[in-house]
């Protein structure tokens, strides 16, 4: 009969198949780093896309003729021209006023991990365009 000591003794010593056991938990550890990395590039991207979609949307909107249609409209093509996976479930809010104009979107990076979920959150304000007649004249 082979005692407790003597199984952790032999274990200890025999150096068959630990390899095995070491290169699983190396692998695991290598995708958990790797998809990390991925889920952070893909936020990044995502964050990039809401943000030029944004520009966009505030050019067309804060402009002399611009209007809040026309900005929400230019964001959404854009974001579509991007791609449905760069940013999903995206939402678009625009408002203008005599003073500034602003853009929100807001939406979330595509996922690696089923439930895991990265909100995307762009706010951009600038002042709104507007005609003046320095001169006094017409």
């Amino acid at each position: 009969m082979v005692t407790l000591e003597q199984l952790i003794d032999r274990w200890r010593r025999d150096d068959r198949g630990p390899a095995t056991l070491v290169t699983v938990i190396a692998m695991v550890a290598f995708l958990l780093i790797f998809s990390v990395l991925l889920q952070t590039a893909l936020f990044f991207h995502g964050r990039d896309v809401a943000n030029s979609c944004a520009e966009k949307a505030l050019k067309n909107t804060r402009s002399q003729y611009g209007n809040q249609a026309l900005g929400t409209a230019a964001a959404y093509a854009c974001i579509a021209q991007a791609g449905t996976g760069d940013l999903q479930i995206p939402v678009v809010l625009v408002s203008k006023n005599i003073r500034e104009t602003t853009v929100n979107i807001t939406g979330k990076a595509p996922s690696l991990v089923p439930g895991l979920e990265f909100p995307i959150v762009v706010n951009h304000t600038k002042p709104t365009e507007r005609v003046t007649n320095p001169g006094g004249i017409g």
